[in-house]
């Protein structure tokens, strides 16, 4: 079959094909860098993703950093250190046992060896003995007894005490753990840095958190009937290098402090 066209419908055909040809090569374009816009998105996305991730661990490590810097300044502050890179002689002790040694030996920090030369660590190391009851009350248990409970020795002593009355550390320190224990209920212990542990049990409250410096005397909590407790009352525990010691043993500690 022969078809005649006629000279503007060659002409309407050819600009129709022609747009209809720019067109294409439009999509085709666009749509080329539409699918590479969608993968660069996915991967900005994939990448905030783990940033936020990274910042979160920046931001936790930032903290304890400051909370180290923060404790190295202020001990630094208190005895007078300028920083070098020259090795201060340690002072040697001859080992011994109880609260009381701690204040005549020098103050072993983990941090500082510094201070062991320090005339002023001498006064301030005692503010790192564990000395006194956390909490004014009357003694329902004390160290050794028998548990009937749990029949076994009792870790600790027991203070009784109205609930919500304060609970302060008896020694100078850092938060170890601020935690509800099944047993012990709200529960926070603190290290001494200098082989001690106290530990308060069975608070109502707790008003620190891991991580926190204390100073003798600091509130840290209420009195409370938290986990397996009989009564308000706080379970007073104090160990020397990991081992329970009667906080009651040694009152000429107290008058040394």
């Amino acid at each position: 079959m022969n078809i005649r066209l006629k000279g503007w419908q060659v002409i309407a055909t050819t600009i129709i094909l022609g747009v209809a040809l720019i067109l294409f090569i439009i999509g085709v374009t666009l749509g080329g860098r539409s699918s590479k816009l969608i993968a660069e998105n996915r991967a900005i996305r994939a990448e905030n993703k783990m940033l936020r991730q990274q910042r979160v661990k920046i931001i936790k490590l930032e903290k304890e950093i400051a909370g180290t810097s923060k404790l190295r300044k202020w001990m630094e502050d208190i005895v007078g250190i300028e920083r070098s890179d020259e090795k201060l002689p340690n002072m040697a002790s001859a080992a011994r046992t109880g609260l009381s040694s701690l204040i005549e030996s020098p103050f072993h920090t983990r941090l500082f060896p510094e201070l062991e030369t320090s005339a002023a660590a001498a006064l301030r190391r005692r503010d790192f003995v564990p000395r006194g009851l956390p909490v004014e009350g009357a003694l329902t248990a004390r160290f050794g007894e028998m548990d009937s409970r749990y029949l076994k020795p009792h870790s600790g002593v027991d203070i009784a005490a109205p609930k919500g009355s304060i609970v302060a550390a008896t020694a100078t320190g850092i938060v170890a753990a601020a935690i509800n224990d099944p047993l012990m209920g709200n529960e926070v212990v603190i290290d001494h840095l200098n082989g001690y542990k106290t530990q308060y049990g069975h608070l109502e409250a707790i008003t620190v958190k891991k991580g926190d410096w204390i100073e003798r005397g600091e509130r840290i909590g209420t009195v409370g009937s938290t986990g397996h407790a009989e009564g308000a009352h706080v379970h007073y525990t104090l160990e020397s290098s990991g081992i329970a010691i009667d906080p009651l043993a040694e009152p000429e500690n107290k008058k040394k402090g």
